[in-house]
């Protein structure tokens, strides 16, 4: 693979990069615009509405970073500046990174992959961020700016983590003042796997209405499949002195509305219109279930119940998600967290490790348990267990956190 042309000279005069930079500039913008046109055309036709930024990076930000670059060169034809040209997509959930990755990657040619995090050492704070180099195949006329490689950089993140990555650059890039006491540190990166677990709880959700729907149509079909039976056995006997067999809408009616309730109120959960979403999760147990969607609806609003504080009746919730389906791995760990919070750890764990039993490559289930053996002090047993989880899911953001902090006690 031919990497793109990248002007290697020597620290230009400013006034003359300046100059340059001034003449450039129209032509460089025009080629980001387009580009970031091309990829949202691309993200449209497959759906996808994300947020779209592009940026030509500022001439101080420029010079500033060439003269750094070359300052610590050995040989400084090797100055190279490669996020010059910039787009930054940020997408509302974390499947969204992926399938916007691959569908960059299908459609233009991948210099390079970088995931942020994997970067950051445990004593290091930082955002969670993919990062792809891709050829700026848009034609550029006349001279170009010395050391800048003809590539784009294109940031993929959530919204959350561009939330943290701006409040970063304030706090940490941009100050001169040096990082803050081991406390704040702390505070800091629990405030970082807080957003990271927010991402992390609302694709769960999202997951959820997804499921949601593919039941919602699998029993519709079921229905319009039984009216199709019924219609064909009254054509089928047209001699026959008994009246035609009549269709009841109770079953229509009802499934239509207990989607409807589902769907309302897990919009309600994820807009954090809790009040609103337990009383729907009330109405829906209320109705006619089987056993297994009754665990899922008692599984939601204890989540409702434990996000507004009410543990106890979270607690409660999580125990009648189990009793009617036995085999919910999620129940299992939901209930743990709760026991965890109440502090009764031996139940915590008790719940944790029959969690991983019923689903053992669930990174949940091994982060809840590090979880709680850090409230005990046993930190060796929680640093496993994050290796374990990251072992299963290697961006899993809030077990890295959490060896962040545990390698700070172990150190």
């Amino acid at each position: 693979m031919k990497n793109p042309v990248t002007n290697h000279l020597r620290l230009p005069e400013r006034s003359k990069a300046k100059a340059l930079y001034d003449r450039q500039l129209p032509l460089y913008r025009s080629a980001m615009q387009q580009l970031a046109q091309d990829v949202r055309l691309i993200l449209e036709q497959q759906g996808l509405t994300p947020a779209i930024k592009y940026r030509v990076k500022s001439f101080e930000a420029y010079f500033d970073k060439l003269r750094k670059q070359n300052s610590s060169s050995i040989n400084s034809r090797r100055v190279t500046i490669n996020d010059f040209f910039g787009l930054r997509i940020v997408c509302p959930f974390l499947e969204d990174i992926e399938t916007v990755s691959n569908l960059i990657a299908n459609h233009f040619e991948i210099l390079e992959t970088e995931r942020k995090a994997n970067q950051h050492s445990f004593r290091e704070f930082g955002y969670d961020s993919v990062h792809l180099a891709i050829p700026l195949t848009t034609q550029l006329t006349g001279r170009s700016m010395p050391g800048v490689r003809k590539v784009c950089e294109i940031q993929l993140r959530t919204t959350l983590q561009e939330a943290w990555a701006e409040v970063e650059h304030e706090l940490v890039y941009k100050s001169d003042i040096s990082l803050p006491n081991q406390s704040i540190r702390r505070k800091l990166a629990s405030l970082n796997a807080t957003l990271t677990l927010s991402d992390l709880i609302f694709q769960e959700i999202r997951d959820y209405q997804k499921e949601i729907r593919q039941h919602g149509r699998k029993r519709r079909a079921t229905i319009k499949r039984d009216i199709h039976s019924a219609d064909s056995i009254a054509i089928s006997h047209p001699t026959s002195t008994s009246p035609p067999a009549q269709i009841d809408p109770q079953p229509l009616t009802r499934a239509s509305h207990l989607e409807k309730t589902m769907l309302s109120a897990l919009k309600a959960h994820s807009n954090h219109d809790l009040e609103n979403a337990i009383a729907l999760y009330g109405q829906l147990l209320g109705m006619q279930l089987d056993r297994k969607m009754r665990g899922l609806v008692y599984n939601h609003r204890g989540m409702a119940y434990f996000a507004t504080g009410n543990h106890q009746r979270a607690l409660k919730d999580f125990s009648s998600a189990i009793s009617y389906d036995p085999e919910s791995d999620r129940g299992y760990a939901n209930r743990g967290l709760c026991y965890r919070v109440l502090k009764k750890h031996d139940k915590a764990l008790q719940d944790f490790n029959q969690s991983l039993r019923l689903n053992p490559s669930h990174p949940d289930g091994y982060f809840g348990r590090a979880q709680t053996y850090y409230d005990m002090q046993q930190y060796a047993q929680a640093l496993d267990d994050c290796e374990k989880a990251l072992n299963i899911h290697s961006g899993y953001q809030p077990a890295r956190e959490l060896i962040k902090i545990l390698q700070c006690e172990l150190s």
